[in-house]
């Protein structure tokens, strides 16, 4: 039996929660008020207990008629902001649903949901990972081990593993990394056995793969600590062979007197650490060139052509142009007009595209919504909309964006407003701070190096990638807790 063909009895409640914590501010209005209030929440709180405790007594300690006054009073410690007091009454909620639903119900996912909410105020981002895990079980147990339903409950653990840098401790984030990493191939294996292979439905699922592995390099390539600690992680884990070929022959050194905790990466000039995952990630991003082929979708052949382009350039070899070229007569023979081609390719957009896009137009909307985000621009002035970086660690990578809103983290943002150039292979130079909030030279500095390591796909006029100057973004990145 599906989720939406059950009933739920019991399931009004999360919901509650959920708008009382949106509406927490316009609760109290001023200090009578409060104290009326509150006097009044400690007499319907001691009843609530009353009528538990006597159902209790009569009843049992696991009969449904306790979700009532249970339900009643996890209301009323949200509206007092007792976080700690609700998750000890959600965990007896779940235990008296368990009992009487059963350990597989689906009912049980909107409290689990809720009991997600009440663990991120508490700071309690483990038992987070512990309901995620929870939840995908009861998917599992009911649309079955390959299900739709189940890609996107792994999906969910991935994106809260990489939340996690900066929810967490720093000494962990490689190891996060590297565990979503695992996630997000065994949802590549299970998206092949749900929709058989040759399937545009893969589409999405292929490009999770591949872009996971982008961001594993961009880490990579970041100037700090963390690349270092991915560095090691990674030769212990898949030996060096992936690391050690760059364009121009890099290699990893490592002595076998001091162990894997002394890996130097060796590359020559501007060769990127760690191609061999940019060159799989390529081979996943040419599977659906396949799929498209063998479909005679043009619009979607000449899509994945744009992202191989775009890994091309990831990859420092060459500008994309060959690519890109494809891509561009392969849209004119979808029914594209040449002006909307133009448009596109006249805005250089950071690489990699955190999703895949089998319509043009899609990618477009996209693009579009990034500029959006910046309400007013000079006239005359090329902006390529907001980026926001994901952490202090990954200042170059965009923030990971988790479908599923309960996921969305968000944390107060520093501004940096930039100036600069893009090479017509995606490179930064000549970079200058237009402003930032707040003003300073730790925000503006950040924000300037950031710039440099970030790739863009270049602006090309006709077949040409050009090089640009006096381009601007408004770069975003958090205030550290």
């Amino acid at each position: 039996m599906g989720f939406k063909s059950m009933k739920r009895p019991f399931y009004k409640f999360p919901f509650l929660i959920s708008v009382v914590i949106l509406c927490l501010p316009f609760l109290v209005s001023g200090q009578t008020d409060t104290v009326s209030v509150s006097n009044e929440t400690v007499r319907d709180l001691q009843r609530y207990q009353e009528q538990f405790e006597d159902y209790e007594s009569e009843f049992g300690p696991f009969d449904d008629r306790l979700l009532e006054p249970l339900a009643s009073m996890i209301n009323l410690q949200v509206e007092q902001e007792n976080f700690a007091e609700v998750a000890e009454l959600q965990s007896r909620q779940l235990s008296i649903m368990r009992t009487n639903l059963g350990f597989e119900n689906p009912e049980l996912i909107p409290l689990v949901r809720s009991m997600i909410e009440i663990q991120q105020v508490l700071g309690n981002y483990e038992a987070v990972s512990d309901h995620l895990e929870h939840i995908r079980f009861l998917v599992s147990s009911n649309s079955g081990t390959q299900s739709e339903e189940l890609l996107h409950a792994i999906e969910n653990q991935a994106h809260w593993l990489l939340a996690g840098f900066y929810l967490g401790e720093e000494r962990r984030q490689s190891d996060k990394m590297l565990s979503a990493r695992d996630l997000y191939r065994e949802m590549y294996n299970l998206a092949e056995d749900i929709y058989g292979e040759k399937n545009p439905l893969l589409y999405p699922w292929y490009y999770k793969r591949a872009y996971n592995l982008g961001l594993l390099v961009q880490l990579l390539n970041t100037e700090d600590n963390l690349s270092s600690q991915i560095l090691r992680d990674l030769v212990r884990l898949d030996g060096p062979t992936l690391l050690e070929h760059g364009r121009r022959g890099g290699v990893i050194s490592s002595s076998p007197f001091i162990g894997l905790g002394r890996q130097i990466a060796v590359v020559d000039g501007d060769a990127v650490l760690g191609e061999g995952y940019l060159r799989q990630g390529l081979g996943f991003i040419n599977d659906i060139l396949d799929i498209a082929v063998e479909q005679g979708d043009l619009e979607a052949q000449a899509m994945a052509q744009i992202y191989r382009g775009d890994f091309n350039v990831l990859m420092e070899r060459s500008s994309g142009r060959r690519q890109y070229n494809e891509a561009q007569g392969l849209l004119l023979q979808a029914g594209i007009s040449q002006q909307e081609i133009d448009s596109f390719f006249h805005l250089p957009m950071p690489l990699p595209v955190p999703e895949f896009y089998s319509r043009f137009s899609d990618l477009v909307a996209y693009q579009q919504s990034i500029i959006g985000e910046v309400g007013s621009m000079q006239d005359g002035v090329l902006h390529l909309g907001t980026f926001r970086a994901w952490h202090e660690n990954a200042r170059a990578v965009l923030k990971p964006v988790s479908s599923d809103p309960l996921l969305r983290i968000g944390l107060p943002q520093f501004q940096v407003d930039l100036s600069f150039n893009i090479s017509s292979r995606g490179n930064v130079s000549r970079v200058d701070v237009l402003s930032s909030i707040p003003e300073g030279r730790r925000v503006s500095r950040e924000g300037a190096r950031a710039i440099r390591e970030i790739k863009f796909r270049p602006f090309y006029d006709g077949d040409r990638a050009r090089r640009i100057r006096d381009v601007q973004i408004r770069y975003l990145f958090a205030q550290q807790q």
